[in-house]
């Protein structure tokens, strides 16, 4: 039987507080809500891609959307992703890392990632200043209906390290970053998904966010859908924009005075990026 752990958001916000000072330690990576994709690729030989409708995946979850869903474990489908996930590689650090599932482990909230995603999740919201909400997530099982409702993921680390300024060690087993990959839109548009990115500030700049990526993008044509779309690439998280620019993603939106984000004295715009998945290579490979 799980133990009863109280009040959930007072120790969701000691969780978030041991993230800022150092322990699991992850943020939102450059992207925005609706985000999205990147690049990756199988050899032929060892992987065989699986031209499933994401609509027609399931029936109880495709009218879901990008900001609501059902709460779930993030392995939704995971059987059609069985031959990537998990998926092993380094960084540019030399520091080897795994993007694997959601491990949960209850009744030790240390080491249930759930709580470390849910912890991630409201720092960000309260940076203001890459996601649009405003409001933190209240328990595990609203953030689960939001980051879990499909299919996700996080990056952890397999060996011993050290961050990105090389002043501070980081352990095995620590997660350096997660996302998710979702339907953008309900019913007849659901072929159509997004994606989440969280990295942990002390670990960007060493590749995370670009890995996260390219994991999507074959993890979502793989899961069957069609395209990925972004709904809100902020203007003022240029390193986001210049990466999903450089992972292929096209621009095909803008909307003038779409966020009012902390830290700035005007409203900000709103790119939106689109991939096609039906162009990405049966052999891509992460």
């Amino acid at each position: 039987m799980r133990r009863y752990i109280p009040s959930l958001l007072q120790r969701n916000r000691g969780a978030a507080k041991v993230i800022a000072n150092g322990g699991f330690q992850m943020m939102l990576s450059p992207v925005a809500v609706v985000k999205g994709s990147a690049s990756c690729s199988l050899p032929a030989t060892s992987y065989t891609t699986m031209p499933v409708h994401a609509s027609l995946l399931t029936t109880s979850r495709k009218m879901t959307t990008a900001y609501q869903g059902i709460p779930g474990d993030g392995k939704h489908n995971s059987h059609l992703i069985s031959d990537l996930i998990p998926f092993e590689a380094t960084l540019v650090d030399g520091r080897r890392v795994e993007v694997d599932f959601f491990r949960r482990v209850e009744d030790d909230i240390e080491e249930d990632e759930y709580y470390a995603g849910m912890a991630l999740m409201n720092l960000i919201i309260r940076e203001g200043r890459s996601w649009p909400f405003d409001q933190e997530f209240e328990s595990v099982d609203d953030w689960r209906g939001y980051f879990l409702s499909h299919t996700a993921f996080v990056v952890r680390a397999i060996n011993n390290g050290m961050d990105s300024s090389k002043k501070h060690s980081s352990r095995s087993g620590e997660i350096l970053g997660c996302f998710y990959v979702k339907p953008n839109y309900p019913g007849r548009c659901s072929h159509v998904c997004n994606g989440g990115f969280i990295t942990a500030p002390r670990f960007r700049r060493l590749g995370v966010g670009r890995l996260m990526g390219r994991v999507f993008l074959r993890v979502a044509k793989d899961l069957g859908y069609k395209s990925s779309y972004f709904n809100l690439v902020f203007k003022s998280n240029a390193g986001s924009v210049l990466m999903w620019e450089s992972l292929g993603f096209e621009r095909v939106a803008v909307l003038e005075n779409a966020a009012d984000l902390e830290g700035l004295d005007e409203l900000d715009t709103a790119y939106g990026y689109r991939y096609d998945l039906d162009k990405l290579s049966d052999n891509y490979r992460p």
